[in-house]
């Protein structure tokens, strides 16, 4: 594996987060049972219609229906504004300022991901209740964890380790900068010990496989002792409940046992990160056993991806995590040519994943962080007025009635958006 550039493995934890969001998006929400009524058994999904003989596309219904084909959720979104914010400030010695993470998230809510002129779909509540609070950018940490304080500290849902896999590509050379990048942006929004925790060991494990140290379950074991360490000695740790609870669930070996489509947790954060080193762990199982069972390193990632996106649930989410880990691994150029060719905005994507690559070790084409409008926070476009931002939420209802013919729904949607003053439409 030592023959993987760093170039490749940043490319593929950036793009392999962003094709997981994308074929996770399918089966998001749905019970397994469900999922295979819609797609079979054992699917090859095809992100672009139409589908040759042997894949499928995706199943249109009220939720899939309002996102760009072949595009990430809101997933990707986020990841993509921390690594906005590493760009914009030449690569950042000291990681990134969560002031500045914070004040990008406040934008993307009111008016989407500027540089592609995407809306904000999909906002989880943890941080739409968080963002959304009037005094959120005086204190984001403060006010997110009040939130996590009144609510009975309870809430520790995966919107914040579903964004963490950059961080461990941006920062892989200082391990300190690293957890403390990771602590500090999760908790703008995630105050749980147990969400940090997750974006710690997800952050570490992306870098460890980036300097090429993560070769079997004993690496995996000690980057995420090591992780867990760094919450363990915080003024609010892991609770004994909840270490075990942790130490327990990510070593699963089956994705049956993670029992990813339960209602009740679909959305939990322990949940996802486990995909996450399940994920690894077959990609490691892959390159060092090859053969029918487990597949290679240039099929396993398709092969993980879809397993993991017919196990439902919060599958996106799932899989966005688990296709950062597993992109690192084995690099760029072995994901599934497939997805990459579908994928909207690729290009873009890979631009700049060779920007952060040359920021970080000098290799590639030269990048100019202040000639690159898109690292701003507006994406050098302003703010959107109202009447523009309305036009392109009418086109987006209009776009998902001529995709599923829902019109209740539309009408729905058209008025929680006109009570909504930040204009994000909870999906």
């Amino acid at each position: 594996m030592t023959n993987i550039t760093i170039n490749d493995r940043i490319r593929g934890c950036i793009i392999g987060g962003a094709l997981g969001d994308a074929v996770g998006l399918a089966t998001e929400f749905l019970d397994v049972k469900t999922s295979e009524q819609y797609y079979g058994r054992n699917p090859r999904f095809k992100l672009r219609a139409p589908a040759p003989p042997g894949y499928v596309t995706m199943h249109m219904d009220r939720h899939r229906a309002a996102f760009e084909e072949a595009g990430w959720t809101d997933d990707t979104d986020q990841s993509l504004l921390i690594l906005m914010a590493f760009l914009h400030n030449g690569g950042m010695s000291k990681g990134v300022d969560p002031l500045d993470f914070a004040a990008r998230l406040k934008h993307w809510i009111s008016f989407g991901f500027r540089p592609l002129d995407r809306l904000p779909l999909g906002v989880g509540r943890t941080v739409g209740s968080v963002v959304r609070s009037s005094d959120y950018l005086d204190d984001p940490i403060g006010r997110s964890t009040k939130i996590w304080e009144d609510g009975g500290k309870v809430m520790a849902a995966n919107g914040a380790v579903m964004r963490t896999g950059v961080v461990g590509a941006l920062f892989f050379k200082d391990a300190q900068i690293l957890y403390s990048t990771a602590i500090n942006v999760a908790a703008t929004t995630h105050a749980d010990p147990r969400c940090l925790v997750s974006c710690t060991i997800a952050s570490a494990l992306v870098a460890g496989i980036i300097r090429d140290e993560v070769k079997n379950d004993e690496d995996i074991r000690r980057i995420i002792e090591e992780a867990i360490q760094q919450i363990q000695t915080r003024e609010v740790p892991l609770s004994t409940e909840h270490l075990n609870e942790l130490r327990d669930i990510v070593w699963k070996e089956t994705i049956a046992e993670l029992e990813l489509d339960e209602r009740r947790s679909i959305g939990y954060t322990y949940k996802c990160l486990a995909s996450g080193v399940w994920a690894l762990r077959q990609g490691l199982k892959a390159i060092q056993h090859p053969g029918e069972t487990n597949g290679d390193i240039s099929t396993v990632f398709e092969r993980v991806i879809t397993d993991l996106t017919m196990a439902a649930g919060d599958s996106d989410t799932n899989c966005a995590v688990a296709g950062s880990i597993l992109g690192a691994l084995v690099g760029y150029s072995r994901l599934t040519s497939s997805w990459i060719q579908d994928l909207k905005h690729h290009d873009w994507l890979v631009a700049k994943a060779d920007a952060a690559t040359y920021l970080l070790i000098g290799e590639g084409v030269e990048y100019d962080p202040s000639a690159d409008k898109d690292n701003l926070v507006d994406g050098g476009k302003g703010d959107m007025s109202k009447e523009e931002l309305d036009g392109r939420w009418k086109v987006m209802i209009e776009t998902l009635h001529r995709r599923c013919g829902d019109m209740e729904l539309l009408e729905k949607m058209e008025k929680s958006r006109k009570q909504d003053e930040d204009g994000c439409i909870v999906l």
